[in-house]
């Protein structure tokens, strides 16, 4: 059946994936240990060995088992499919702020299906991955939910509530979604105990454990329909139409580009740009007409329009105070008087 030598425990270890992997129903220890070559203590070690590098054992029964959902069946692409797929998963690393080992493995597989000089580029973007500091507890909460999510199986998280305290939520995941804002991901799940869908942000889950509970997710769902009023990932509040106006030089690069579905666009005095969206919640566009400064005015609504104008002076406020000492210190005058001549 073969066995391994004492130094051999890697490559025991990977016989014993490969083992779980063809075996849906799972083995025994001891069948486990007769195919290794090794006494099922030995075998135990190496089953725990495995677990810890995040592949989804369980045991059910007296039998050990690889959850079926962990691996998928090979598929093989063109090399325009899998230029796309790396310029996917490329967006996803310069938008994430979490090191994930399983993007760095996917990235290192692409690379042995690309031309050489694309290949080289891949395995730099590896490299940058591994600078990263790791954060185990996020891997493991993202494997825990795209796994059940996978296998269709509610999952309990602990999640902060208005007290900041994380709490335990029973969720049905129904989608994994990345988002620009925050440069974070999130699962659009159905909490069970509130009977209604919700946003979880993945690195604020503190912890995730799998349950044995079934679900499943209507035939009418339509993640894209579902997000089609949020501004980004969240529905914060009832639909609201928020009506802005951007001036040159920024008019022209708001349309370059599609924003949200429900923009419309139309010319404004003076080569300006007038845009109109309709948001489930004004909670994640404010940020962004924020970032345009004072290129873009709020017309309407009036709420919103107050609160950006109130930002806009608290931080005018906030930088002219630190900004003035700073400049005046650099340039070697915080103590000189008006009028006071530069000695040489």
């Amino acid at each position: 059946m073969g066995s391994f030598e004492k130094g051999d425990r890697g490559a025991r270890i990977l016989k014993i994936q490969t083992l779980l992997q063809g075996n849906p129903r799972g083995l025994t220890t001891g069948e486990i240990a007769r195919r290794t070559g090794v006494n099922p203590r030995t075998t135990y070690r190496d089953v725990r060995a495995l677990e810890a590098m995040n592949v989804p054992i369980y045991e059910h029964q007296g039998r050990i088992l690889i959850d079926p959902n962990y691996f998928i069946a090979p598929v093989k692409f063109t090399l325009r499919e899998a230029m796309a797929l790396l310029m996917g998963v490329r967006l996803m690393h310069r938008h994430t702020d979490e090191a994930d080992p399983d993007v760095a493995d996917a990235f290192t597989k692409l690379a042995a299906v690309m031309p050489a000089p694309v290949a080289e580029y891949v395995h730099a973007t590896v490299r940058q991955m591994a600078d990263r500091a790791p954060n185990p507890l996020y891997s493991r909460v993202l494997q825990t939910i795209a796994l059940s999510w996978a296998g269709q199986r509610t999952v309990r998280i602990w999640y902060p509530s208005t007290d900041h305290q994380p709490k335990p939520r029973v969720i049905e995941p129904y989608f994994l979604e990345p988002s620009l804002i925050g440069h974070s991901s999130y699962v659009v799940a159905r909490d069970r105990r509130l009977g209604e869908m919700r946003t979880f942000k993945l690195v604020r889950i503190t912890r995730a454990e799998p349950m044995s509970d079934s679900y499943q997710i209507p035939a009418s769902f339509d993640i894209n329909e579902y997000l089609a009023g949020a501004w980004g990932i969240f529905h914060s509040g009832e639909p609201v139409e928020v009506h802005l106006r951007f001036f040159p030089p920024a008019s022209a690069r708001v349309k370059e580009s599609i924003w949200h579905p429900s923009q419309r666009l139309s010319n404004g005095p003076k080569g300006s740009l007038d845009m109109t969206v309709t948001v489930t919640g004004t909670v994640e566009i404010t940020p962004w007409i924020l970032g345009w400064g004072d290129a873009v005015e709020v017309l309407a609504p009036r709420e919103l329009r107050v609160k950006i104008a109130g930002t806009g002076a608290k931080m005018a406020e906030r930088n002219s105070a630190v900004a003035t000492p700073l400049t005046r210190r650099r340039r070697g005058v915080a103590s000189r008087k008006p009028g006071t001549a530069n000695r040489p």
